[in-house]
């Protein structure tokens, strides 16, 4: 049974294996590689996932979620039609439908997963994200953080020593990670990030000045136009990425009284329309240079990594910050999916792979609450492992009582930068018993050990009776036990689920419902060709002609999308016309 890996990013997400010398990308029956990180409930109550849900959501937006890793480790819930969902369950469908397509690819029965996370989640997150892949019924032990993923594939391809800076800017966090590359380690030395920013984050801020510019309330908006605002930001960001200016389009609507609007933007109105999110990326990147202890002048290169990352507007901001060219390399936004899938070439100990060594560090700081500096004050942290310390790494400190004859003293483990425990992640209480005394006189010995799988592993040892008492701490969020984990999967699986080759043909024909509206003449024509050749396919009811017509007629479509994001409307028609013949 292969383990696969899994890239689980807020946009799309991919599967990956290592297999024949190499990690290869698993494509689902339409040899599409990346499947949309969305989730819909339609008005039947079948549960869609991927693109079928991202064409639902442009319909009834209200129905579907997107951008729910944002919200991994909290208790936001989200209602799609009746039913109401946490981040970890749809995650988990997600990577139910990752698994599915990897079994039907490969052959073979999954049972064990390794999934990328940010580098910035914390132990919440990371618990989460864990928990569900159980929901979806895959075993996950370890979790790779997406820099390091990124520039294992990087130093695997062509394996030159260097400091590289790892640039990962997906569709809704920022990861910074310093990595020394030499002969076969590859090393994480520094890491930080931004959970909340992302390219999505540039698709409202464009909206936004939108609306500003043409004297329109956001908040006033329904979500229908919101939801088409935001597509039509994200089709002109896309299409500043081929060329420098792009005509920004709005309908709001018959019944709202305005007629269509518009807006020209071109690169440098978008790098000032982004200023706060630049700022906000300086601060990071600044952050992980100054905690690697380098300037600089000391990084050899800048590795992109991550969907948004490919903005031609981000990649002129770095080159400015480094007073350097930033150099893309070939498909940046599969390049953690690679790395995952030579991770788990090394995870089942491959011939190949057995000598590649990969360190990471701890992304936040680990202590203790103790008492403050001004009696009868808040208290404040006392930090035992610091962040960016290598994994695994230990610590040990000794504390005493802070009060005449307590007979116990409360231990509650934070993880977090602030000097304030109240602003850190409070991830659980360690109690021991210690002999009544004037404070001082009794104390005990707290060790932390935290390994590479985020668990912390906290020992504490009264000083004078030898008591000891250990705990492990995964999480501090609601960890499910195994009856309310037993329940949500049957809840998940009485969910109503349309066949594979159903759902993809709800997303193929809304894809192309939707071109067709926006398109006209020739263009329309093609479309209205390929809805009919299509149907004709499924009248058939021939699986192979089904499968063939989809995965064609899908291609069709993707390349007029293509053509409507460069706004080029004069297509030769051998790039478009589709076969004359049905032929098996």
């Amino acid at each position: 049974m292969a383990v696969i890996g899994i890239d689980l990013g807020t946009t799309n997400s991919l599967g990956a294996v290592w297999r024949a010398g190499k990690a290869e990308l698993i494509p689902d029956e339409l040899g599409n590689l990346m499947i949309p990180s969305v989730v819909a409930v339609d008005l039947e109550g079948n549960i869609l996932i991927g693109q079928a849900a991202r064409e639902e959501e442009l319909i009834h937006p209200e129905r579907c979620a997107s951008n729910f890793k944002r919200f991994m480790g909290t208790t936001k819930k989200y209602c799609l039609g009746e039913r109401e969902f946490t981040p970890e369950e749809l995650s988990a469908l997600v990577l139910k439908r990752i698994r599915e397509t990897a079994q039907t690819y490969l052959g073979e029965e999954i049972t064990e997963c390794v999934i990328s996370v940010p580098a910035y989640f914390n132990n919440d997150q990371r618990y989460a994200t864990k928990q569900a892949a159980q929901l979806a019924g895959i075993y996950c032990e370890r979790l790779i953080n997406e820099p390091s993923a990124a520039a294992l594939t990087a130093h695997r391809e062509d394996g030159e020593e260097r400091v590289l800076l790892v640039f990962d800017f997906g569709g809704g966090t920022l990861d910074i990670s310093i990595v020394d590359c030499f002969e076969n380690i590859v090393e994480i030395t520094t890491i930080a990030g931004d959970n909340h920013l992302g390219g999505t984050d540039f698709d409202r801020e464009i909206a936004f000045a939108f609306c500003e510019e043409k004297g329109m309330d956001w908040d006033k908006l329904n979500r229908r136009q919101q939801a088409n605002l935001l597509l039509e930001s994200k089709r002109c960001k896309a299409t500043l990425s081929l060329q420098n200016r792009v005509e920004m389009q709005f309908c709001p609507g018959e019944n709202s009284g305005m007629e269509k609007l518009c807006m020209e933007l071109d690169t440098e109105k978008l790098f000032h329309i982004g200023q706060g999110l630049f700022k906000r990326i300086k601060n990071v990147i600044s952050r992980a240079i100054t905690d690697s202890g380098l300037g600089v002048e000391d990084i050899s290169g800048v590795l992109l990594a991550g969907g948004s990352s490919r903005m031609p507007v981000v990649q002129m901001f770095l080159s400015r910050l480094f007073g350097r060219d930033i150099v893309m390399g070939n498909d940046p936004d599969l390049l953690i999916a690679r790395g995952i899938g030579i991770y788990t070439g090394i995870k089942e100990r491959n011939e190949e792979l057995k000598d590649i060594l990969m360190t990471d560090v701890c992304p936040f700081s680990l202590g203790i609450e103790i008492v403050g500096d001004v009696p009868g004050g808040p208290s404040k942290m006392s930090m035992l492992i610091e962040r960016n310390s290598i994994l695994p790494c230990r610590a040990v400190g000794n504390y005493v009582t802070a009060n005449d004859y307590q007979d116990k003293m409360i231990f509650g483990i934070f993880q977090g930068e602030n000097y304030n425990p109240e602003q850190n992640l409070k991830l659980g209480d360690i109690t021991i018993s210690v002999p009544k005394a004037p404070k001082r006189q009794e104390g005990a010995t707290v060790t932390f050990a935290y390994d590479i799988n985020g668990i912390l592993e906290v020992s504490v040892v009264s000083n004078s009776t030898g008591e000891k008492v250990n705990a492990t701490f995964v999480s501090g969020y609601s960890q499910l036990s195994e009856k309310q984990l037993a329940a949500k999967k049957e809840r998940m699986e009485a969910m109503s689920f349309l066949t594979r080759e159903e759902e993809e043909r709800k997303a193929i024909i809304a894809m192309a419902e939707r071109l067709y509206a926006q398109t006209s003449g020739e263009l329309r024509c093609h479309i209205e060709q390929a809805i009919a050749l299509y149907s004709n396919a499924w009248k058939s009811k021939s699986p192979i002609r089904i499968r063939k017509w989809g995965s064609e007629v899908m291609r069709r479509l993707l390349t007029i999308e293509i053509s409507l994001r460069k706004n080029v409307f004069d297509l030769e028609i051998e790039d478009l016309e589709l076969f004359e013949k049905d032929e098996d």
